[in-house]
């Protein structure tokens, strides 16, 4: 039986409906072993600024800290990287995962998978993943190249049920060659939690619930 975990919530410092401890006490009575709270970190749209690191951090440190809570808690972040370019602020946190979004919804794409290859090369002791990843932009020329990256830089692939992104066809690429991240994408304690559709990818590609990743 494999753990119950959400890694990919957000909460009120980005554009989630609850603070940080009310969707962690919700996942703790819906019987979540583990939880990952992923804010934005972007430009655009309701997210934390690189000035709001560092209170952004040390209010999730001090919950996981301070309370005795029988859900693990991690402490991630959601990088836009249609709108983020420098990446060296991220360098001063110790976060568990940090997801990396709209890497290839772009024709740009090429640059900003770089941008991942080259932060995780730089700072290799980071979980690094792909966030509700679809390989849009990606030709069927280039496909090999990229899972071969994905797999070499062991770069996490996120399952989302709230995007339902493993619907994509690349997705059949897939195997237990890689690494895995689930998440709801929470923004409400209504659906914390909510990843069995992910699970269900996994066993119908037989790949084992061991390639998700341990924070």
């Amino acid at each position: 039986m494999t753990r119950i975990i959400d890694y990919h919530i957000h909460t009120s410092f980005s554009d989630g409906f609850f603070s940080p401890r009310d969707m962690i006490l919700a996942a703790v009575e819906r019987g979540i072993q583990e939880v990952c709270i992923t804010d934005h970190y972007s430009t655009w749209k309701p997210a934390l600024s690189v000035m709001e690191l560092e209170e952004y951090y040390a209010t999730l440190d001090e919950i996981r800290m301070n309370e005795s809570l029988p859900t693990k808690i991690f402490i991630g972040i959601e990088v836009d990287l249609s709108s983020i370019d420098f990446l060296d602020s991220l360098k001063d946190f110790q976060w568990d995962l940090i997801l990396f979004e709209y890497v290839f919804t772009q024709s740009s794409w090429e640059k900003k998978f770089q941008q991942v290859l080259n932060f995780k090369k730089k700072n290799p002791k980071f979980n690094v993943g792909l966030a509700h990843t679809r390989f849009t932009r990606v030709p069927e020329s280039k496909v090999d190249y990229v899972f071969s990256k994905i797999s070499e830089f062991e770069i996490i692939v996120e399952l989302n049920t709230g995007y339902g992104n493993y619907m994509d066809k690349w997705f059949n690429y897939l195997d237990d060659e890689y690494w895995y991240s689930i998440g709801s994408d929470s923004h409400h304690k209504n659906s914390l939690g909510n990843t069995i559709l992910a699970l269900n990818f996994l066993e119908k590609r037989k790949i084992p619930f061991n390639r998700i990743i341990t924070l």
